[in-house]
């Protein structure tokens, strides 16, 4: 594709502005299973977007093929979609900004295929060795991602990101008494000689032999523990609250609390695109706009809306660098890149220990279909485990856990220390209740 010619045919072609940007994402997957490479697998996914500005409305256009051969077919059917638009909305298309790009230091080998099966079948036999209640280990999988983005526009913007990970993953089952309970788990791995196979191995185990012998518990409310894992997934799921496009339109439970207080004092939670310790970071979001870090909530108080250039625009105020696509056909929407809640100094087990009694969730299910996102109110099932004089007890299951997200937040008894980051782009540390409403028996 020819950026260039197709910007200047655009602006001959009557559109106020032109923008051009280009996703691809390389990958690479190997999987085991019993004693050998099951599959080998790789992909390389590229597409265009296009956005162009006519007669004042935005028009949009996706495609794989950007062969300048239909360059005029695509502009023609792109000023016919902007002509059709009736929306009133202000429309964008950026001018670029000087900003001071962050550079990730973090160097990811990439390793022989030799180097591959090796660890996988070094970890499949770790997993079986473990324990004799390992009865199979379902999947084990090593993946290299490459991700590359790049946006010109008519205005001068031309920035792009990259970015690479590589994972290793891995699903085991365990039996006792006829029961069978499995678990999963993936760690980022920067170089395979320097990777903890007998940590990662005996959490995936773990994880799977700790849920036998569960049992569900009287219904009431407890103290409880939302573990990092639960509660990672819990913000992850109201993470739209801070959006300024649901905001903007009545539809989020903040619609009408900036600069008030939504939660504990003791909560603070930040957006942060280029956060160091995150393996997802981005220097511009998908307007080409720059990201920066943000305090959302200051302990506490809703200090910030997650915007892009529309729906700041429609709130009064600038774009928070969070304009972000789910793919590269999709339009901007709002998205947070590394939200998390800032982690506290205690451990879980110091937590468990000044809990004294209690109940620790350490999962949730039916994060999509058991919350209200207009009253922010949620029912979800549950699992994990009692605590008895601060100790760990006997696992739990069958178990709801209903409220509602923002009165649960202002009942923060005390925030833990074990923040991590893994391939989410939303996480928080373990997280003390006063208490929380439980269903069970």
């Amino acid at each position: 594709m020819n950026r260039e010619a197709w910007i200047r045919k655009a602006l001959e072609e009557g559109y106020d502005s032109f923008e051009i940007y280009q996703d691809v994402e390389e990958e690479k997957k190997y999987s085991w299973y019993k004693g050998a490479l099951d599959t080998f697998v790789t992909s390389h996914v590229s597409g265009t977007a296009l956005r162009g500005i006519y007669g004042g409305r935005l028009a949009n256009y996706a495609t794989e093929d950007d062969s300048d051969e239909q360059m005029d077919r695509v502009l023609s059917l792109m000023k016919e979609q902007a002509l059709a638009v009736t929306s009133e909305d202000k429309v964008f298309i950026r001018e670029p900004e000087k900003t001071d790009e962050y550079t990730d230091t973090r160097k990811f080998e990439v390793p022989s295929a030799g180097e591959v099966k090796e660890l996988l079948s070094d970890i499949e036999k770790r997993i079986l060795a473990y324990d004799e209640r390992v009865i199979s280990v379902n999947e084990v999988e090593w993946e290299e991602i490459v991700s590359k983005r790049e946006i010109v526009n008519s205005k001068g913007l031309s920035v792009k990101d990259k970015s690479r990970i590589h994972l290793v993953m891995a699903e085991c089952a365990v039996m006792e008494k006829e029961e069978i309970k499995d678990s999963y788990d993936y760690k980022a791995v920067e170089r395979i000689s320097g990777f903890d196979r007998e940590s990662f191995v005996k959490k995936l185990c773990e994880k799977a032999l700790k849920k036998l012998g569960a049992s569900s518990l009287k219904s009431g409310n407890y103290p409880v523990i939302i573990d990092r894992e639960a509660m990672s997934d819990l913000l992850g799921a109201f993470s739209y609250l801070f959006s300024g496009d649901l905001i903007s339109k009545g539809i989020s439970p903040l619609r009408d609390k900036l600069d008030m207080e939504i939660f504990s004092g003791k909560i603070t939670v930040v957006d942060d695109p280029r956060c160091p310790d995150s393996y997802l970071t981005d220097n511009y979001d998908d307007e080409g706009c720059p990201t920066h870090r943000k305090e959302v909530v200051r302990e506490g108080v809703f200090a910030t809306a997650l915007h892009n250039s529309k729906t700041a625009a429609k709130m009064g105020t600038v774009s928070t660098g969070n304009g972000f696509k789910s793919g590269y056909a999709s339009s901007v929407g709002v998205a947070p890149l590394n939200l998390y809640i800032a982690p506290g100094e205690k451990s879980l087990e110091e937590l468990m220990a000044e809990m004294g009694e209690g109940l620790v969730i350490d999962d949730v299910a039916g994060l999509h279909a058991g919350i209200d996102h207009v009253t922010g109110n949620f029912s979800l099932q549950c699992a994990g485990y009692r605590v008895e004089g601060g100790k760990r007890a006997e696992s739990v299951t069958l178990i709801t856990m209903a409220g509602n997200f923002l009165e649960m937040m202002k009942k923060v008894r005390k925030v833990g220390n074990d923040l991590e980051w893994g391939l989410s782009t939303v996480t928080a540390p373990s997280i003390l209740f006063e208490e929380v409403a439980i269903a069970g028996e």
